[in-house]
C-alpha cells in the first residue's frame, strides 16, 4: 500500500526540519571556531591582556588555578606583548539552539623578550555563550599544561554527522540545571563508593576527553579505565556554578575537587575542576570532557 499524501507530507516536513537544523547546527559552529580564531590572532596581535578583556564575558570565570572572576584577572595584569599566546582549536561542539558551545586544543606561549627561552605547551578549553547581540564571549577559560606540544589540528573536529544527541523544545534552564547538578552529585557518590572507573563507565561519554595536568589529554572508555584502576584514591567535588543551555543539550560544572589517598586516609590533592556534560537522545546527561587542575594548598588559604 502506497501511503497518503498526507504521510509523504509529514516525512518531507520531518526531513526538511532535519536539514535546517543540521545547516544552523554548521552555521553556529562555524560562527563559534571563528571567534576562536579570531580570539587567537589578537591574543598575539595585540597581546594578552587586550584580547581576553575583549572577548571574556562580563561573568566569565578563568581557572587562576582556582576559579576567579575573569575579567578582574586581566584588568589586574599590566599590559606586555613579550608573552605570546597562541592556540588552535582542534575540536569543538555546539549546542542546538547555538547558544552554548566549548572548543579546546594545543596551544603555546614564548617569551619574544628571550627568544631563547623554550616554549611552555598546554591544552586550553574554552566555554563559550552567546550573547543578546549574538556575539560568541567565553563564559569559562582553564587549560592544563604538558611538557611536549600538540599535535598541530588540522581541520576541527565535531560530533559526527547522525549522532544521537538530545534534540528537543527549549526548556526552563533553572530547573535543568538542577537536573544537571543531580547527575554531577550522583556521579560523585558512584566514585566514592565503586571507585573512579566504575563512575566513568556508567556516566562518561564514549568520546570523553580527559585532561591532567602533565600529560597530553586522554579520550575514550581505554584512558578512564587506565586512569579509574591505577587510582588508589577517593575524591570529593564541591560543585561552585553549573550553567545548561536553552535546549538543555549541553551544560557545564565546574568547582574545587579534594582527593584523600586510600592507603593512608590523609588529604594529598586540591584541584579546580570543569565537566561538560552532553545529554543523548534517550535523556541521559554523559560526560564529555573532564579537566582537573591542582591547586597549591596555599592557594586555598584565605
Amino acid at each position: 500500500m502506497r501511503p497518503t499524501s498526507i504521510v509523504i507530507s509529514a516525512w518531507l516536513i520531518l526531513g526538511l526540519a532535519a536539514d535546517a537544523g543540521g545547516q544552523a547546527d554548521n552555521r553556529n559552529l562555524k560562527a563559534l571556531v571563528d571567534a576562536e580564531r579570531a580570539f587567537s590572532r589578537m591574543s598575539e596581535d595585540k597581546g594578552l591582556r587586550e584580547a581576553f578583556l575583549f572577548y571574556l564575558a562580563d561573568d566569565s570565570v578563568v581557572f587562576r588555578p582556582k576559579p576567579v572572576p575573569g575579567r578582574k584577572s586581566y584588568e589586574d595584569m599590566p599590559p606586555s606583548l613579550a608573552v605570546v599566546l597562541t592556540w588552535n582549536p582542534e575540536y569543538a561542539e555546539v549546542s542546538a539552539w547555538g547558544d552554548i558551545g566549548y572548543t579546546t586544543g594545543p596551544y603555546e606561549v614564548r617569551n619574544s623578550a628571550k627568544p631563547g627561552e623554550p616554549a611552555a605547551y598546554g591544552h586550553y578549553v574554552s566555554v563559550w555563550e552567546r550573547q543578546s547581540n549574538r556575539e560568541w564571549k567565553v563564559s569559562l577559560d582553564a587549560g592544563i599544561r604538558h611538557p611536549q606540544p600538540g599535535q598541530a589540528p588540522g581541520a576541527v573536529a565535531t560530533l559526527p554527522a547522525g549522532y544521537k544527541r538530545w534534540r528537543g523544545p527549549r526548556v526552563d534552564r533553572d530547573s535543568e540545571r538542577i537536573v544537571l547538578l543531580k547527575e554531577e552529585s550522583l556521579f560523585a557518590q558512584k566514585a566514592r563508593a565503586e571507585g573512579l572507573a566504575e563512575a566513568y563507565l556508567v556516566y562518561a561519554a564514549d568520546d570523553i576527553r580527559l585532561y591532567r595536568d602533565g600529560v597530553l589529554p586522554m579520550t575514550g572508555e581505554a584512558a578512564l579505565l587506565k586512569l579509574g584502576s591505577s587510582s588508589t584514591s577517593k575524591y570529593s567535588w564541591g560543585p561552585v556554578d553549573a550553567v545548561v543551555s536553552s535546549t538543555g543539550d549541553i551544560g557545564y560544572v565546574f568547582g574545587e575537587r579534594d582527593g584523600v589517598s586510600t592507603d593512608r586516609n590523609v588529604p594529598f590533592e586540591s584541584s579546580s575542576y570543569l565537566r561538560i556534560w552532553r545529554k543523548l537522545a534517550g535523556g541521559q546527561w554523559r560526560i564529555v570532557l573532564d579537566l582537573a587542575v591542582p591547586v597549591p594548598v596555599k592557594s586555598w588559604s584565605h
